[in-house]
């Protein structure tokens, strides 16, 4: 059984993705739009996992909570790695066109670091309770 706050914080992180691909423009890092829509795509994978209950379909001896953390956790890094890549990319290109759009998608690209941060700790805090009963 998953927790509904893990579910709660899918929608956050998907708006937060569609920001960071329209602003974010491959001229200034592709690095940025790559790790934006393949973390659009694999929330966008998780989310319908969850709401078609494939988990539940499936009786393949996976952990869930934990391939899902390790996934949500390499999200948030790889996030940080490129919010700080694109705002040095912009660094000297104050002037130039879509600097304020990359600026800005910068800005979604922390706030969608602490999305997935926060979503990594509430999958962590449920895999340890998980852990701790099975025990």
């Amino acid at each position: 059984m998953f927790q509904i706050d893990v579910l709660a914080a899918l929608p956050t992180e998907l708006i937060l993705g569609i920001l960071c691909m329209a602003l974010a423009s491959p001229w200034f890092s592709t690095w940025f739009v790559f790790v934006a829509v393949t973390c659009f795509i694999t929330t966008l994978m998780w989310s319908f996992v969850y709401l078609l209950s494939i988990r539940e379909a499936l009786k393949i001896p996976i952990n869930w909570v934990l391939s899902e953390l390790i996934g949500t956790g390499i999200q948030a890094l790889l996030y940080l790695i490129a919010f700080i890549v694109l705002f040095a990319a912009t660094a000297g290109g104050y002037g130039w066109h879509g600097y304020g759009a990359n600026v800005a998608a910068a800005v979604f690209g922390i706030f969608n670091t602490a999305a997935y941060a926060a979503s990594a700790f509430i999958l962590f805090k449920e895999h340890k309770s998980s852990v701790g009963v099975a025990a």
